[in-house]
């Protein structure tokens, strides 16, 4: 059973938690363990130890959950390790330790790595007596200095430090230390003038604590002190030693050790003149620890790793402490036999990941110890047990797991608490694991549509211990035996006069197969089909069928194909391509009148036409509401009356039609109620001309959403780009938004694209995109989407959304370089009118540093709140005034353009014509209160403040 001594000087809830804690073991071929640990530009980590009692030394490569990603071993002797790491600008990194061959005496290397570990030069400090290297630090022109210890002649110890170039040509080396008395260095920092400070132990009788600082030019001694205590209860001199030494911003220095000069010892953290004067600036002792391992975080806190006696072994202790040394809240993590923190580095959570070693038993002789992580939070608080689960279907519906019942793989799963959500995605054979701290928490599934239910809403699970693992099933019965296909299209950056590679990925995540399964693929007017990995044959027009046969429930597939869009297009005008999976019926369903309503826009001979039909088998039982939009501008009130329409089946009813001028014109209708789906039937045109020489808006058509919120249609609605547009990465939510505050409609879903380049001059090989979702998005509702090269899937943490393409062999500076991820996800149901959606995502190749994407930018509201309605009547030749939102519930905005004056007057009138309010404004933009306003329709007339008319209206108050 794991031990967990928690001592804080906080009053910590729950609510204060600011990110999960972990612990992860790795394989240490019976004995093994980490030495030294380093962040690493992707954000994860890079470690270095020994493998298997020292047969190897092991380089780690870790990403920021604590996953080991790879390793690389380094066998320079029958016994080796490596004990300190550090990170050259070049992203490069120089390792040292020792290694030993049969009976010839240690030897101390320095081996320098490329960014993935791979030795690229390996050099042996000479000598005829057992040599150790410790620690290392790289010097602002690449050269390393290390520390450690070498015997002389007489079989003591004597300090060692070194110089070794960024070639790897030994440029000098020292030895420190009185005749006859043992001297270790065991860490090393560097000095803000290039100067380096070690730090160890003196070895009178007991030890004391000894400091040296050092010129890096030839090796100088510049200073050195000695530090002793006292033992509090005997007056005797106290065992002293350092183990860890850093240097502070402020030119002083921290060190980290032990010393007993408390009963059952202490670790020891404390800050020292930097100037050699041997005063201790301040001191802190925790009780009964050893401290290994110390780093500073970027406020300021500092961070300690070692060791904590408790009452049956020895523990990972982890310490936050202020700046002055002050305790802020430590943690004693452990498995059952001995663990050890030998280093810890901050993390930008405000907590901190120490390394080390870990015995899963008692210790016995031969106890296997392994590499050990935690990771702990700001506030001391790692999680180490586990919810596992299975997700299954259970086909005979008894709410039981039988042999042949399949998982479901790739369903979300939410664990959570009072004040506690986690997220998971269920793996192959349907199986998830969460790391969790005791306590209550309730399971719930996500089915992917309406065709399943899980046989309890919620799964109650009790963790009651550490180190444990909770098992929970999730079986999951068919509510409808149906296929339910989904579809997906898209293409990073749509450029014109070029060819652009779109991807269409499918699936089917309904309870039956889907037979005589095909995809119709409709392209822009201004697209031709160059290509296509599966065979297309045209229907008509511009759509093409791809056949895809039988498609079991389950599983998924992708496609692409090329189009080229044309040289005689705008750069910014909108071209879509839309996607229809077949089969698409709903099944077992009551309640519906069997309609479809299907919205129409097309440019007919210099005319626009805009038209709704039913294209479903039944007649329309109600009628359904549309609005009419012209560029930014409604030319219709949402719930007019007047704009309704009732459908017979295979009806169509032209809606609005008006001269062509270049505008964009949109029509946006809704369903039936009753509708299975979550269709909004909407169609718009761009670009619709009388005389095809003149120039048209653009930069309208994609500010709201398209069709295709039911799961078996979907478009790629792009403004195109020039054709030389190469972004290094970049993030685009659609819909673009309306109007400066890019609004968009709550019950819309937003989709996600992440485009990413390779720039670079090696292929890469696995890409990771990581997008941290607004608190306003909705994790459970995550639905991945198509994407360049297949992908791992996952949404972790309280909403962390994560591809993993771990295949993708990028190469770079081609045409082929461009690779892109897409998702879906719904609003968080209630979310207050004019919150702000902001996102932005990271892109990281192989274990290159983050590269963060533009931020995306989005208001939520009903639509009928921030639309701007077009007046009735303009009086004023060349003026346009702007109402919005209307309907407007406490204030609403007008703006007029085109009619300059000194002042307005605006006049409002009730249905009875009776004047209400009168009001002056001196600028031409202005906010009207609702105050004493009634509710219901009134109209508007605004004129100068010499009495010209400039526009009148209606207004909606509700």
């Amino acid at each position: 059973m794991q031990r967990i001594l928690l001592v804080c000087s906080l009053l910590l809830s729950v609510a204060a938690l600011s990110a999960q804690g972990w612990e992860r073991v790795f394989d240490g071929g019976g004995q093994g363990q980490i030495n030294d640990i380093q962040p690493a530009a992707d954000g994860g980590f890079v470690a270095v130890g020994y493998y298997a009692s020292l047969n190897r030394a092991r380089f780690f490569k870790i990403d920021a959950d604590g996953k080991l990603q790879f390793t690389r071993d380094y066998f320079l002797g029958s016994q080796t390790s490596a004990e300190g790491i550090a990170q050259t600008a070049d992203g490069h990194y120089g390792i040292t330790g020792f290694t030993k061959t049969g009976m010839t005496p240690r030897r101390a290397f320095i081996v320098k790595t490329d960014g993935t570990g791979k030795a690229l030069w390996t050099y042996y400090l000479p000598g005829s007596f057992d040599t150790e290297a410790k620690d290392i630090v790289v010097l602002s022109d690449g050269s390393f200095v290390a520390c450690g210890h070498r015997k002389n002649s007489s079989g003591t110890e004597d300090a060692l430090i070194f110089r070794v170039s960024a070639e790897g040509q030994l440029l000098w080396s020292n030895v420190y230390g009185e005749a006859n008395v043992v001297e270790k260095a065991f860490a090393i920092t560097r000095m803000a003038d290039g100067s380096v400070v070690v730090a160890g132990e003196k070895k009178t009788v007991p030890r004391d604590i000894w400091v040296a600082r050092v010129n890096t030019s030839n090796g100088t001694l510049i200073w050195e002190n000695s530090f002793n205590f006292f033992e509090i209860s005997q007056g005797i001199p106290a065992d002293d030693v350092a183990r860890a030494v850093l240097a502070d911003t402020d030119g002083h220095v921290l060190i980290g050790g032990r010393s007993t000069y408390e009963e059952n010892g202490v670790g020891v953290l404390m800050k020292i003149n930097g100037q050699g004067s041997g005063q201790i600036l301040w001191r802190t002792g925790f009780a009964r620890a050893d401290l290994y391992g110390i780093a500073k975080a970027s406020n300021g806190d500092l961070y300690a790793t070692g060791t904590k006696a408790t009452n049956q072994s020895e523990d990972v202790y982890i310490v936050r402490a202020n700046a002055q040394g002050d305790r802020v809240c430590d943690i004693a993590v452990g498995r059952p036999g001995f663990d050890q923190g030998m280093a810890v580095v901050p993390t930008p959570d405000g907590g901190a990941v120490a390394a080390g070693v870990g015995e899963f038993f008692f210790p016995t002789i031969g106890s296997e110890s392994n590499p050990y992580l935690v990771k702990m939070d700001r506030n001391c608080v790692s999680f180490s047990s586990y919810i596992s689960g299975k997700i299954f279907f259970d086909i005979d519906g008894n709410c039981q797991r039988e042999a042949n019942e399949p998982g479901l793989e790739n369903w979300i799963v939410r664990v959570e608490s009072p004040n506690f959500t986690r997220y998971a995605v269920a793996k192959a054979g349907g199986e998830f694991l969460l790391l969790v701290d005791t306590g209550n928490y309730k399971v719930r599934l996500f089915p992917p549509n309406n065709s399943w239910q899980s046989c309890a809403a919620e799964i109650p699970v009790k963790v009651t211990g550490f180190l444990d693992t909770f098992t929970v099933e999730v079986p999951v019965r068919a509510v409808s035996l149906c296929p339910r296909n989904e579809v997906d299209v898209a293409t990073p950056i749509l450029r014109r006069c070029a060819e652009n590679v779109y991807t269409v990925r499918y699936c089917n995540s309904g309870t039956l197969p889907s037979s005589n399964t095909r995809i119709e693929v409709e392209l822009d007017r201004d697209l031709s089909l160059v290509s296509s990995s599966i065979p297309a044959t045209l229907v008509q027009g511009n759509t093409y069928a791809f056949d895809i046969g039988l498609l079991p429930n389950g599983e998924c597939g992708s496609f692409t194909f090329t189009a080229f869009l044309a040289c005689n297009t705008l750069t910014g005008q909108a071209h879509c391509v839309r996607a229809h999976i077949y089969p698409d019926s709903f099944c077992n369903i009551t309640g519906w009148d069997r309609s479809v309503v299907q919205a129409r826009a097309k440019c007919e001979q210099g005319v626009v036409q805009l038209s709704l039909a039913n294209v479903g088998t039944g007649d329309m039982q109600e009628s359904v509401g549309f609005v009419i939009a012209e560029d930014v501008i409604m030319l219709t009130q949402p719930g007019d009356p007047l704009y309704r329409r009732q459908l017979k089946a295979g009806e169509e009813s032209l809606v609005w039609t008006t001269p062509a001028n270049g505008r964009t014109y949109r029509v946006i209708a809704e369903q039936t109620s009753g509708y299975p789906g979550t269709s909004y039937p909407t169609a718009a045109v761009e670009g619709c001309r009388s005389d095809t020489s003149a120039p048209f808006n653009t930069g309208f058509y994609t500010m709201f959403a398209e069709d295709d919120l039911d799961p078996f249609r979907s478009s790629d609605c792009q403004e195109s780009s020039n054709p030389d547009f190469n972004p290094v990465y970049l993030k685009r939510g659609h819909p673009k938004g309306y109007g400066l505050a890019n609004y968009v409609r709550p019950e819309t879903d937003m989709e996600y694209l992440i485009q990413f380049r390779n720039t670079g001059t090696d292929t890469v090989f696995q890409i990771v995109v990581r997008d941290t979702l607004s608190p306003f998005l909705d994790p459970a509702t995550v639905r991945p989407g198509a994407s360049s090269h297949p992908y791992e899937f996952d949404v972790n943490g309280s909403g962390i959304v994560q591809f993993t393409l771990a295949n993708a062999a990028l190469p770079p500076q081609s045409g082929s370089n461009e690779g892109f991820v897409k998702f879906r996800v719904a609003f968080v149901k209630g979310v207050p009118c004019r919150t702000e959606v902001r996102n932005t995502a990271a892109v990281i190749f192989d274990i290159a540093p983050p590269l963060v994407t533009n931020q995306t930018f989005h208001t939520v509201c009903a639509l009928d709140t921030f639309i701007v309605v077009k007046t009735t009547h303009i009086d004023w030749k060349g003026a346009e005034v702007k109402v919005y939102p209307n309907p407007f519930e406490e204030s609403a905005i007008f703006e007029i353009t085109g009619a300059p004056a000194n002042g307005y007057i605006l006049e409002i009138f009730d249905l009875q014509g009776r004047k209400i309010l009168n009001q002056s404004y001196n600028q031409p933009t202005f906010r009207l209160q609702r105050q004493q306003l009634p509710a219901g329709m009134l109209f508007f007339r605004i004129a100068t403040d010499r009495g010209q008319l400039i526009a009148s209206g209606k207004l909606l108050a509700r």
